[in-house]
């Protein structure tokens, strides 16, 4: 028996969803957790993966972070140098991409597929230990909108040999709606996705139309994401440590690391609680230190940044002419309540959909989705990742006085626009031209004979793959 699952795997942490009994569930790790962090560390000769390689001593640990910028065949200078200031391994980038992990007992060579396909044969094992019975487990991918098939194409190796049967890979706004049922809508609706990861940001507005989830406009910032923030309470920490004990941690690396370690948990403790509590042994020089940090205090902290946070999604709002009425929060930095908050005041009058953690959005989404795709075992799945022809200029629409824009640029194949035409009733012919904007030469006209039909008569217009229908009844 097949059993239907979705995974993302982003910069920062990996989460895993399953499709059961007509419902999409997050599956927790061998330590409760429901969100795995996407880091590997080599701990001597043993492999650690996702909390492990987390925690512990990092100084004995070579470790990779933030391995998914460097599964994008298309990465730059920036996102090589971010991995390797984040990590701890050095990479090698002659002709091929290349980790060295180095510690006290080994050297070992690896490179980000083979990274990648650790953190998936551990979501492997997790889903595996979930199931009741023996099958296949069949997945659903989420990629990043702006990757290319090539870049798409690593994932679903890596997945494969990892042990999934990959059924689909979706772009990430297209899960976020999904994991809330938001393609059923009939009517046109419009959505903000908005997604802050730990080192990068998405915003993207979809629009929902007969079934169909079309992109209409997208920001991506390669270097917007919550680690600003775990900086900046690192940063105050640090301040606090030195005013009492007259030390800087700023000067010691090791003590950084710790103090960004720790400054993460406390971020994460305060997105559900009012005050978190700060404890780190030996921070520096043998000093261990001890402090309460309230949610107050950190929302002052971050207050200076909440303006560079908001800035992709309000100049996307300002060049969108529609109606925004559902808002999509996606990305483990989006569980702050005060971020949270500055988004949805961007459109007071938009509904925040928060039903789901914002960090479990994208797997609870994929995995609705290989769901949805078991449920059809005489469709094709093959034919799931063909590519399709959208329209690539606007298409206007001229009769008697008036000119209407007849599809949008990016419309899908097979949309239909319907006019009702009110005329003389005298009226025998009627004459329509296509036309790529409202001044350019038409490149296509035709009249039809409306004698006979009652007025007002509607006007359909089909948009097929190398032509439009314009129907009359």
């Amino acid at each position: 028996m097949a059993s239907a699952h979705g995974i993302h795997v982003g910069n920062s942490s990996a989460c895993l969803a399953s499709f059961t009994n007509g419902a999409a569930a997050v599956i927790a790790n061998d330590a409760g957790d429901r969100v795995t962090p996407a880091i590997i560390a080599l701990n001597g000769a043993e492999w650690e993966i996702g909390l492990p390689a987390k925690s512990g001593n990092a100084s004995s640990k070579s470790i990779i972070k933030h391995n998914k910028r460097l599964m994008n065949s298309d990465f730059n200078e920036e996102d090589l140098a971010y991995v390797e200031a984040s990590s701890s391994c050095r990479i090698q980038n002659d002709e091929k991409l290349v980790y060295e992990f180095e510690t006290s007992e080994t050297t070992l060579y690896s490179n980000p597929d083979n990274i990648a396909m650790k953190i998936y044969a551990k979501l492997f094992t997790i889903a595996s230990h979930s199931m009741s019975n023996e099958g296949d487990l069949k997945l659903v991918l989420a990629a990043p909108l702006h990757w290319s098939n090539t870049s798409r194409d690593r994932l679903v190796k890596c997945a494969e040999l990892a042990g999934f049967d990959v059924l689909q890979v979706i772009s990430e706004p297209a899960a976020a709606l999904l994991a809330y049922n938001l393609e059923e809508i009939t009517e046109n609706t419009n959505v903000l996705v908005y997604r802050l990861g730990g080192s990068t940001c998405d915003v993207s507005i979809v629009k929902v139309s007969r079934g169909f989830v079309i992109v209409e406009k997208n920001i991506f910032c390669s270097d917007l994401g919550g680690q600003c923030l775990t900086k900046d309470l690192a940063d105050y920490i640090a301040q606090e440590f030195r005013q009492k004990w007259k030390l800087d941690p700023q000067e010691s690396r090791r003590a950084m690391a710790k103090l960004l370690h720790h400054a993460d948990n406390c971020k994460h403790v305060l997105s559900t609680l009012n005050s978190a509590h700060v404890f780190i042994e030996s921070l520096l020089d043998g000093v261990d230190w001890s402090q309460n940090v309230s949610r107050a205090r950190f929302e002052n902290i971050i207050q200076s940044k909440l303006s560079a946070f908001i800035e992709p999604a309000q100049k996307l709002i300002e060049s969108f002419d529609e109606p925004i009425t559902k808002i999509v929060l996606c990305g483990g930095s989006m569980k702050i309540p005060k971020l949270q908050s500055a988004v949805a005041n961007l459109l007071p009058e938009a509904e925040v959909l928060s039903g789901i953690s914002p960090d479990e959005v994208f797997a609870v989404g994929c995995a609705r989705e290989a769901g949805l795709l078991l449920d059809v075992p005489e469709f094709s799945l093959k034919d799931l990742n063909m590519e399709v022809e959208f329209l690539v200029k606007e298409i206007y629409m001229k009769f008697l006085d008036q000119t209407v824009q007849l599809f949008k640029e990016g419309t899908p194949p097979f949309t239909q626009n319907i006019q009702n035409i009110e005329t003389a009733d005298n009226i025998k012919n009627f004459n329509v031209t296509l036309h790529e904007s409202p001044d350019s030469e038409e490149f296509a006209n035709e009249t039809f004979n409306v004698e006979s039909l009652n007025k007002p008569f509607t006007l359909k217009a089909t948009l097929q793959q190398s032509k439009v229908l314009i129907q009359v009844e």
